[in-house]
């Protein structure tokens, strides 16, 4: 490794040559990858040697091509290649072998039990058109010509509850049952098996299992946000996949142009193919839902008793069908006797939980104010100091990004005019697209406590 090979010539220069014969250079490269580097020591004294005078030099110096920090991992020669030393003098932990396992996919998550809409109709038709489904029933198509590759990557993007997740699994299960293998894994898997593999000298064993696929589909790509190494892998994963002409089908909260510290490289990658948004489900589009829903269930849904979780669960679809689900596993019957009262009886923990969760302008600013350790008043004043203004500045954008409120309503929330709160909102955006430090910390705090 090139990296290591000039770091050590450095450190030559600044410990001397005998200390670096002695202590360094016997130092045996086991593998390296872009962003790790695994080592081989003699003895545990070299390897304490090493963690006492060595490691913060390298956490500060030993870079990639990319100006990215490259990690070492020291490994005890007589042990296993993939051990992995911990940073202590006493404690050598042996890495936890690689194993590849993905989500179960939801069997009710099929083209057949999808509710169609306006909004989502073209979506619909690429993706049953590269799995070799019927638009109409949802079955597959006998001995159809799947259309793989022809749209690479097929990236939907749309809010929590729009249907992502549904339509990612509809399609991985038409594909497997055309006899292909198709991978569908969330991007906290993609990143948990990338981590893994680095850390058990597997990567070898990672790339055969997501790159010898004919379809990969990644959920919630969002969530690469900050991981290094994730997107370093991920950008040859998707090169690999790209250029032998497999599908990839993607997708997120937010489009490509939106995605938050994520590669410009992989972002423009994401743009190759087509781009469709998920829109928020309409009133009609969510009682349709609930239908289709409670048919693939054999659960008869009063109207009623629709309209009731309709007017309930507002937050969020994702909830809404939940709750649905919830009420038919507690009622254990068909559901023709089931009135709103003994409903609402049923659901009391979910409505609850519904109160709490539902996100508002009010949380937010709550939020925002404990964050910053002062009152949501002052975030609502017409104080223009820095103490002010920035937590004033990233309400706005999070009523804006989460709540998808217009700028006319968050300009009538905080009292100013909505080329105020545009300007805001592009400035909190720029500073967390450069990784500004302080922006993104308070922004991050704020967005992981109004998530959870």
């Amino acid at each position: 490794m090139l990296a290591w090979e000039k770091f050590l010539q450095c450190q030559e220069k600044e410990l001397g040559k005998e200390t670096s014969d002695k202590w360094l250079k016997p130092l045996k490269v086991l593998n390296f990858d872009a962003c790790n580097l695994f080592l081989e020591a003699n003895d545990r004294f070299q390897i304490l040697w090493f963690e006492e005078h060595v490691r913060k030099k390298v956490l500060a110096e030993l870079k990639n091509n990319n100006n990215k920090s490259i990690r070492v991992h020291l490994n005890l020669a007589g042990t296993k290649p993939t051990a992995k030393i911990i940073r202590s003098k006493n404690v050598i932990e042996a890495a936890v072998k690689l194993s590849i396992n993905y989500e179960e996919l939801n069997p009710l998550c099929t083209f057949e039990n999808y509710a169609l809409s306006e909004s989502n109709l073209l979506l619909h038709k690429i993706l049953c058109g590269i799995s070799g489904t019927d638009e109409t029933t949802g079955q597959l198509i006998p001995k159809a010509k799947l259309d793989l590759g022809s749209l690479n990557p097929v990236y939907i993007y749309g809010i929590s509850g729009s249907g992502k997740t549904h339509l990612l699994q509809s399609v991985t299960h038409a594909l497997r049952n055309s006899g292909l293998k198709a991978i569908y894994a969330r991007a906290d898997t993609f990143t948990d098996h990338v981590v893994t593999a680095i850390r058990a000298s597997e990567m070898s064993h990672f790339r055969q299992a997501y790159r010898n696929v004919d379809a990969l589909i990644i959920d919630d790509v969002h969530v690469f946000s900050r991981k290094g190494a994730t997107q370093e892998e991920f950008f040859h994963t998707f090169n690999a996949l790209h250029l032998e002409g497999k599908q990839i089908i993607l997708s997120a909260n937010v489009s490509p142009s939106e995605l938050h510290l994520i590669e410009p490289r992989l972002v423009s990658r994401f743009e190759w193919g087509i781009v469709l948004p998920l829109a928020v489900h309409t009133h009609d589009e969510l009682k349709a839902i609930l239908n289709k829903k409670a048919e693939s269930l054999n659960f008869y849904l009063h109207p009623k008793l629709i309209d009731f979780l309709l007017e309930t669960f507002t937050s969020n679809c994702k909830y809404l069908v939940r709750a649905l689900e919830a009420l038919i596993l507690r009622t254990h019957d068909t559901g023709k006797l089931m009135t709103v009262p003994v409903a609402k009886q049923i659901l009391a923990d979910l409505i609850l939980e519904e109160e709490q969760n539902t996100l508002t302008a009010q949380k937010i600013l709550k939020s925002v104010a404990e964050q910053f350790g002062i009152k949501a008043e002052d975030i609502l004043g017409k104080a223009q100091n820095r103490d002010s203004v920035l937590p004033r500045q990233i309400a706005m954008h999070l009523c804006r990004t989460e709540l998808k409120l217009p700028f006319m309503k968050i300009g009538e929330i905080f009292s100013k005019d909505h080329s105020t709160v545009m300007s805001s909102v592009k400035l909190i955006q720029k500073a967390l697209d450069s990784d500004l430090t302080d922006v993104a910390g308070h922004w991050y705090s704020i967005f992981k406590k109004i998530k959870s």
